[in-house]
């Protein structure tokens, strides 16, 4: 190799070693690009089957009308700091206004201790000078505590007494606390109040509940309703079916008549109940109406035991929206012979009993004909109050439907509970031509096609 080659292989040399500097701080600096601009504007892409990774409606709208900072202390070690990252970062892609800051109990105890912390994983939300603990962190308690921050005055829930009611402070079976603690915690005040009491429906009221009544209603109490609903007032109600003893509902059918809604006598009987070893007096409900706010997308199965049937006023009367909220299965019936009930030996009777499928929760919205009322007036039903006690309200989605209504009612759908997803598992199904396709191809052919391929790389280097 002569001088001049040798000036022409170093030139070349020197050639390809400042190209590949050059190319190799080019990749560097599009890396560099890429991450910083991955990191001032994060996106993600879910892929998942029911959408598990992407938040609720309602916590879009809350995080958008922030008018200010949202301070989110979380007080938790490194491991819990990284286990609620995915749902900590959702919050801040929604808004910039969601400061997060992690506290490590152990190394600031005295700051922990300030602010009143009893157990790691506590985040405490402050919002325009109120501040709430939330020591489950999922987003339907997340959101629920901004709501609750964001919102003005308070909202009264008042329920009845003094007419066979449970009340909402016992913790018997057949009473009520559950829901009452479910109410409190969607930032609700609850008090219970006696009608005979009232000279009219407390103002305060935001909404009226009255769950399980089993005694008639005095002509006062008539009356004061009847202003009250005419008033645009909102009322939840379940009146459950007189079995072992007198109905006691006429004033109560009078009262709903007017705004489409009938109560029908009787009890709901669900043969079908019996695939979930449950009584067929306790009908398994699992079809909803997902026209309707309450049950929008509401695909948990409700237990609605002692169940009385419900329809619609036909025709509607005028002002008024009437729609069913939850049906039983085509298998369930409204059993009218009450004496068959106690001897326990029901069935249908065409042309007697109400053929399923049957309604045991509606739902009423609007104004009567001429009325001056400030707003609509709202009302919901139940065929059953038990499936909201202690007892029931533990199984399926019966307390998300009630809190979902009572939230209706008072026309504050922002808090209709957040239901979790569930990751369905992935199903591939394959024919059984599929399957064997599918067998040669990964097992027998690509394998054979590798070693052949290397089989011939090799006698041809062998022959070089």
């Amino acid at each position: 190799m002569n001088q001049n080659q040798k000036k022409d292989l170093n030139k070349r040399a020197l050639s390809f070693g400042v190209n590949s500097v050059f190319i190799t701080l080019v990749v560097i600096a599009l890396v560099g690009v890429i991450n910083f601009l991955a990191s001032r504007y994060p996106q993600k892409l879910d892929l998942t089957k029911n959408k598990i990774h992407t938040f609720s409606d309602q916590s879009d709208k809350i995080m958008h009308g922030l008018k200010s900072d949202v301070t989110a202390t979380f007080f938790a070690d490194v491991g819990s700091k990284e286990k609620y990252r995915p749902i900590f970062d959702n919050y801040k892609k929604l808004s910039s206004k969601f400061k997060l800051e992690v506290v490590d109990p152990t190394k600031e105890p005295i700051r922990t201790k300030e602010m009143g912390i009893k157990k790691m994983e506590t985040l405490v939300l402050g919002y325009q000078g109120k501040t709430t603990k939330l020591e489950e962190i999922t987003e339907e308690k997340i959101t629920n505590a901004l709501i609750k921050l964001a919102k003005e005055g308070k909202t009264m829930v008042c329920t009845t007494v003094g007419h066979g009611e449970p009340s909402f402070t016992n913790t018997l079976a057949e009473a009520f606390q559950a829901a009452k603690k479910g109410l409190e915690d969607q930032t609700y005040d609850v008090k219970e109040i006696t009608l005979a009491q009232e000279p009219k429906v407390p103002a305060d009221c935001s909404v009226l509940v009255m769950m399980g009544a089993n005694k008639a209603l005095f002509p006062a109490e008539v009356k004061m309703l009847n202003d009250y609903l005419d008033n645009g007032g909102s009322l939840v109600v379940a009146v459950d079916a007189a079995i072992a003893q007198v109905d006691q509902t006429k004033e109560m059918k009078a009262l709903l008549t007017p705004w489409g809604i009938e109560l029908k006598s009787g009890l709901v009987i669900d043969p079908s109940s019996r695939r979930m070893n449950v009584d067929v007096s306790v009908p398994i409900i699992s079809q909803f109406n997902n026209d309707h706010s309450i049950t929008k997308g509401f695909d948990q199965k409700c237990y609605f035991p002692l169940s009385r049937p419900l329809d619609l006023v036909n025709p509607t009367p005028a002002g008024i929206q009437a729609t069913w909220l939850a049906k039983t299965s085509p298998e369930a019936w409204g059993e009218t012979d009450m004496a068959s009930i106690a001897k326990g030996a029901v069935q249908y009777n065409a042309g007697v009993d109400l053929q399923g499928p049957v309604a045991t929760a509606v739902a009423a919205s609007g104004k009567k004909k001429d009325s001056k009322a400030p707003r609509e007036t709202r009302i919901v039903v139940f065929g059953s109050s038990q499936f909201a006690n202690n007892n029931y309200s533990r199984f399926g989605g019966n307390l998300d439907f009630f809190l979902n209504s009572v939230s209706w009612a008072i026309a504050d759908e922002s808090m209709i509970s957040i239901r979790a997803k569930e990751d369905d598992a992935g199903k591939v199904e394959l024919s059984q031509n599929q399957g064997i396709a599918i067998f040669w191809v990964s097992v027998v052919i690509v394998p054979l096609m590798i070693a052949i391929a290397g089989i011939v790389i090799w006698v041809r280097r062998k022959k070089l």
